[in-house]
């Protein structure tokens, strides 16, 4: 009997299992599709610190496609703030390879990777599968849902979501003439309750797409295109649920966990979720080692989260603050930040990952009182 079966190998899946089996658990790891990392449902950007207190800096290398610098984000009439480093603060991965990558180290550790295999149900000790289309049983003492944003194991173990916790995102690849050092970001009703975005690959090609909760993406997507007169041959589409809900408090029911993008540790802000989730596996693979070396309960896993859920709230709250406005008051908060600086603030303090880092500074900043209503309303939120 396997000690523990993983479902899903994306990051948060494969370092999940690659750490229990190192912990000497044995698992295995059930990916439903043919080629992990197939298809990709993710932007793939990560930042360069984020991604070193990951850990993943070896693996990120490996499928490395650009560095950027900076961001420039638009309100809906043009007003734009410039977040500008002397380095990288960024990195744009190839993130099917990202998952081809960890899925072979957690294989390198003893984990038995199971390709076509799609999860059915759970009945206490025992998991119904499909493999190629005959159903099979797989017998395992725990079972970790990291099956991503319609996860399944979330389902099974009971604990609930709603539709108003996701946007409904839309990506293509564009060849055309970009900005490598750059990601772009626009805020606009074309992008209802989130934003649009470019993210370059390299000076000729770059990841286009928006997210919404409009319920047309394809006529928003055109919208945005058409708008900003974006030129170039589109391929590679692909669309996805993003989950940006409040962090999940409930994260074990019985033998059944979850992680990842299953238990919305994905940043509301921005919709990533590469690394809360590999940092979640860390804790989730510690907790799962403790519960059978001493007999810890499982739910410590939830306990143990709420550094990372500190953090995940904080973007929650952002994200609700942002939504609670409309174009013509997005504009006005983006011309009372314009004119308190807060690009140089960000380009000095800001951390796409953590933002109790730069938060606080905030208020110790005079010029960013001019924006004092505003903030108000965000901490009350």
């Amino acid at each position: 009997m396997n000690m523990v079966t993983v479902v899903g190998a994306g990051p948060a899946g494969s370092v999940a299992a690659k750490e229990i089996q190192e912990r000497g658990w044995k698992t295995v790891l059930l990916e439903e599709h043919n080629i992990i990392g197939n298809p990709v449902n993710c932007t793939g950007i990560v930042s360069v610190t984020g991604t070193r207190e990951a850990r993943l800096q070896k693996q990120v290398e490996e499928v490395l496609m650009n560095k950027v610098r900076g961001a420039q984000i638009f309100s809906p009439n043009h007003e734009m703030i410039e977040i500008r480093k002397s380095g990288p603060v960024a990195y744009v991965v190839d993130r099917g390879g990202l998952d081809r990558v960890l899925a072979r180290e957690a294989q390198e550790t003893g984990v038995e990777i199971r390709l076509n295999t799609k999860m059915i149900d759970v009945r206490n000790e025992t998991i119904f599968v499909d493999y190629k289309g005959r159903g099979e049983i797989i017998k395992s003492k725990l079972v970790v849902g990291a099956d991503g944003v319609n996860s399944r194991i979330r389902k099974l173990a009971g604990i609930e979501t709603t539709i108003k916790d996701y946007v409904h995102a839309y990506q293509v690849v564009a060849k055309g003439s970009f900005d490598p050092d750059f990601v772009q970001v626009y805020f606009g009703d074309y992008s209802r309750n989130f934003f649009a975005w470019i993210v370059p690959e390299n000076e000729g090609s770059a990841r286009i797409g928006l997210a919404s909760t409009s319920g047309n993406i394809r006529k928003d997507f055109n919208f945005f295109i058409n708008e900003k007169n974006i030129k170039g041959e589109f391929c590679d589409k692909c669309s996805s649920l993003i989950p940006v809900g409040n962090p999940l408090k409930k994260l074990v029911s019985e033998n059944m966990m979850i992680v990842g993008d299953a238990a919305f540790q994905t940043k509301a802000t921005t919709g990533g979720g590469i690394l809360t989730g590999v940092n979640a596996a860390r804790v989730l693979s510690e907790s799962v080692h403790n519960y059978f070396k001493d007999g810890t309960p499982l739910q410590s896993y939830e306990k143990n989260c709420a550094g990372i859920n500190k953090e995940l709230e904080l973007h929650w709250k952002i994200r609700k603050f942002m939504n609670s406005m409309n174009e013509e008051q997005l504009d006005k908060f983006f011309k009372k930040l314009i004119r308190a600086n807060i690009g140089e603030f960000l380009s000095e303090y800001g951390d796409m990952d953590k933002p109790s880092r730069f938060i606080g500074k905030l208020a110790a900043k005079p010029a960013m009182w001019t924006t004092f209503p505003e903030a108000v309303k965000f901490f009350r939120s």
